[in-house]
């Protein structure tokens, strides 16, 4: 296989391929919205051997980075290529749209027998059209950009839109930290607070694709304003500008390295992080009695020292169910769940 090769700002640099966990237990079938866990396959005749195998490219958008994964769907799945490179925002939205088909039609062209591309992006989506309704972290003029239409006409192949926590929450339950899990909440921790629900077993988007929006629920009902509009959301109390502040660091990372330093206001500062989203977590387990919550996000890194509250919130605010059922871990995939789960999201 050649290596994929951009100039100037598109080079990303790529992996070598990997094994990822089996997905024996991802749930085969359609979801309430039409989503099916099941990838799409084709039977190819190679050496008068049937095989099933089938590649499909996953994208996933920040206002950072963007990154690609390469997913093989045969007996084992396969992480073939990954790549990150910077996000273009130069021209805004015009430039990020060029970059993601720029980098589709290469490593389409580059890597045989890809069938389908997902696009994971953060913000308000219209999965079902194809286009963006509101993206606050990532600069441009969001509102009803045609994304998938002109990626289909590049690649040649079919091209679906989903939301990147959803992506996050699709990635862990089929081959992360969620595997084997009925019901369960992805949480992503980052510039802002997303999130993905799995729900008998099926990734469940609901209207356009808006289910899940766990950052987005009210917990002080006069805290600060959230980015959305609305005052007290978790977004506003738990992203990692959040959460540096009141660690009194100048970033997540040099937040967790304080904490385990010693540093009592980086410790109180996660803690509160954690209970904030604790409180949160409850609100989830009351209504949808989910059995596995999953934590993605760079500070995940801060271990029990963010779960932990988290645990303890649920233990204190969960009365309708068994709450020792629940575990609550942090993600397996890394830097790559975004684009894995968006490559299996294409596949369906």
């Amino acid at each position: 296989m050649s290596g994929v090769a951009f100039s100037g700002s598109n080079t990303p640099s790529a992996t070598n391929s990997m094994n990822l966990p089996s997905t024996s237990s991802v749930a085969i079938g359609r979801s309430r919205s039409g989503v099916s866990t099941r990838p799409r396959s084709k039977n190819r005749l190679i050496s008068g051997t049937i095989s099933a195998v089938s590649r499909h490219l996953g994208l996933d958008v920040g206002g950072t980075n963007l990154k690609w994964a390469v997913v093989e769907r045969n007996v084992e799945p396969r992480l073939l290529k990954t790549g990150i490179l910077p996000t273009d925002t130069r021209d805004g939205e015009q430039s990020v749209v060029r970059q993601l088909l720029g980098v589709a039609r290469t490593i389409v062209a580059d890597v045989e027998g890809i069938e389908s591309v997902g696009v994971g992006m953060p913000g308000v989506l219209d999965p079902e059209a194809g286009i963006t309704r509101f993206i606050p972290n990532i600069p441009g003029h969001w509102e009803g950009v045609q994304v998938t239409a002109p990626m289909t006409d590049a690649v040649r192949s079919p091209v679906r839109l989903i939301n990147d926590a959803r992506a996050f929450a699709l990635a862990e339950h089929g081959l992360g930290a969620g595997r084997g899990a009925r019901a369960m909440l992805g949480i992503t921790l980052g510039t802002g607070v997303g999130g993905g629900l799995i729900l008998d077993g099926h990734l469940y988007l609901g209207h356009e694709g808006t289910a899940g929006e766990f950052g987005h629920q009210t917990i002080l009902p006069d805290g600060p304003r959230c980015n959305c509009g609305n005052h007290g959301c978790l977004e506003a109390l738990a992203r990692a500008d959040a959460i540096a502040a009141a660690c009194g660091q100048p970033s997540v990372e040099e937040s967790v390295a304080a904490a385990r330093a010693g540093d009592s206001r980086a410790q109180q500062g996660l803690d509160e992080a954690g209970r904030y989203l604790g409180i949160g977590a409850s609100n989830v387990v009351v209504l949808v009695a989910v059995d596995r919550i999953v934590i993605g996000g760079g500070i995940a890194a801060a271990g029990d020292m963010l779960l932990e509250p988290i645990r303890e919130e649920l233990r204190r605010r969960v009365h309708v169910t068994d709450v020792g059922r629940i575990t609550v871990v942090a993600g397996e995939l890394g830097i790559w769940a975004g684009a894995i789960g968006a490559a299996l999201h294409g596949s369906t």
